[in-house]
C-alpha cells in the first residue's frame, strides 16, 4: 500500500530528476558547455608571465574571436596585457558586488556566500588562455547538493548546473521559477559586467576590451538568442556617469530596459547594430 511518505519520496525523486534533465538539456544545446565538459581532465598548467595589475596602456590590435580552444595564444596575450588572473578576479568581484544589489539579478543568486567571483574569473581565464585553473577549481568543489526553490536540490559542478540553479533560485517569484533568462535580464547582466570591466581594466588594453565584448556576445547567445545584438550597447552604457547615477537613484533597477519587447529594445540601439547578423564573428 502506498503511504503519504512513499508519495513524498517519489515526488522528491521526480523533482530531482527534472532538474537533472533540465541541466542535461541545457548543456546539450550549448556547444561551449559540451567542450568544457570534454576538457575537464588533467592538462599541463599554463603559466602566464604577467599576473599583476594592469600597467601601461597598450596599442590596439584586432584579435579574431575563436572558441573551442583555438587562438588561445592571441587571447591569452590579451589577458597578460590587463594583468592576468588577479585582474580578472578584481573585475568579477566588482561585478558581483553590484549584482548582489541589483533588484533583477540578485533574484537569480541563491547565496552571496558562494565563491562566484573566483569561479567566474577562472572560467574566463581558462577560456581565453587555455589554462586549467577552472578545471582545478571544479575538481575541488564539494559534491554536496544545494537547496533551490520548492525544496529541490542540485549539485553545482559546472556552468550548466550553476545556471539551472539560478533559474530555480528560491529568491525568484514562484511563477518565474525555472524560467530561463529573458533579453532584458541579459541586458542588465551585460551592463553591470561591462561596467565592472570599465572600472577595473579601464583603458589599459583597448584590444582586450574589444575582444571581451565580442567574447561575452558569443556566450550570452546560449541564454537568449537575441542578446548578442545588445552587447555593444550594454558596454557603452557605463561610459556615461548619468546612466549609472540614474540607475542607482532608481533603486538599482534598470527601468529603461525591463519589460520591453524585442522591437522596443531594438529601437534603443543604432540601426547598423540592430541589422548586423555577423557580429561578434566579423573579421577585419
Amino acid at each position: 500500500r502506498m503511504t503519504s511518505q512513499n508519495y513524498g519520496t517519489m515526488a522528491k525523486s521526480a523533482a530531482a530528476q527534472s532538474l537533472l534533465d533540465h541541466e542535461k538539456q541545457f548543456r546539450a544545446a550549448d556547444d561551449d558547455a559540451l567542450e568544457e565538459n570534454r576538457s575537464n581532465k588533467s592538462k599541463e598548467e599554463t603559466t602566464l608571465s604577467s599576473d599583476n595589475s594592469a600597467a601601461d596602456v597598450t596599442s590596439y590590435h584586432y584579435v579574431p574571436l575563436k572558441m573551442g580552444g583555438k587562438n588561445t595564444a592571441a587571447s591569452g596575450a590579451l589577458i597578460q596585457e590587463i594583468g592576468g588572473l588577479s585582474t580578472l578576479e578584481k573585475m568579477t568581484t566588482r561585478f558581483y558586488s553590484n549584482a548582489f544589489l541589483d533588484t533583477t539579478l540578485d533574484n537569480f543568486i541563491r547565496s552571496h556566500g558562494d565563491p562566484h567571483a573566483s569561479r567566474f574569473s577562472r572560467w574566463i581565464h581558462q577560456k581565453l588562455t587555455g589554462s586549467s585553473v577552472w578545471d582545478e577549481e571544479r575538481a575541488s568543489r564539494s559534491s554536496r547538493p544545494v537547496t533551490v526553490a520548492n525544496g529541490h536540490t542540485i549539485v553545482v559542478h559546472d556552468r550548466s548546473s550553476a545556471h539551472v540553479a539560478a533559474w530555480h533560485s528560491p529568491k525568484r517569484p514562484s511563477e518565474e521559477v525555472g524560467r530561463h533568462f529573458n533579453l532584458d535580464e541579459c541586458r542588465v547582466w551585460m551592463r553591470l559586467h561591462f561596467w565592472a570591466m570599465r572600472e577595473v581594466v579601464g583603458d589599459a588594453s583597448p584590444s582586450f576590451t574589444d575582444y571581451y565584448i565580442r567574447f561575452i556576445g558569443h556566450f550570452v547567445n546560449v541564454y537568449e538568442s537575441t542578446a548578442p545584438t545588445f552587447a555593444r550597447d550594454s558596454a557603452r552604457w557605463s561610459a556615461d556617469p548619468k546612466n549609472i547615477q540614474e540607475y542607482i537613484d532608481n533603486g538599482r533597477t534598470m527601468n529603461d530596459v525591463l519589460g520591453l519587447s524585442l522591437g522596443q529594445a531594438l529601437s534603443q540601439i543604432p540601426q547598423e547594430e540592430a541589422d548586423d547578423s555577423i557580429w561578434p564573428y566579423d573579421m577585419m
